[in-house]
């Protein structure tokens, strides 16, 4: 199964066509969604389309992730991508991610793409 991504407003969209290139799939939330929608709103949207979330806004996303919990909803994943993190750092983690990984190994998940970088 292919790992699909939902870039939230703030995440390099250069990803997108990183994506294409290693057989993954990407979105750009302003591409679905109008600009300033809710963070619920790109969530139902992540989980709808069985997408891992990355976005930079852990202050609102780690209280959303944890009220889909305790609501027992199902989400395909949230990882965190800090402002600053270097493009190639971050390409490094998605392309490990995209080939070493199942979509269902991010289910319910709230992580944070450090994680991901390869040795």
């Amino acid at each position: 199964m292919t790992v699909r991504f939902l870039l939230d407003e703030h995440v390099w969209g250069g990803l997108v066509q990183l994506a294409i290139k290693i057989g993954a799939d990407a979105l750009l939330v302003q591409t679905q969604l109008e600009k300033g929608a809710s963070d619920e709103d790109v969530l139902v949207l992540a989980a709808s389309e069985r997408r891992i979330l990355l976005t930079s806004n852990a202050q609102d996303f780690a209280p959303l992730a944890v009220d889909w919990f305790l609501a027992e909803r199902e989400h395909w994943g949230i990882i965190i991508v800090p402002g600053q993190t270097d493009k190639s750092l971050l390409s490094r983690a998605v392309r490990n991610i995209a080939q070493n990984y199942e979509p269902d190994a991010f289910k319910n998940s709230y992580r944070f793409i450090q994680e991901f970088l390869p040795a």
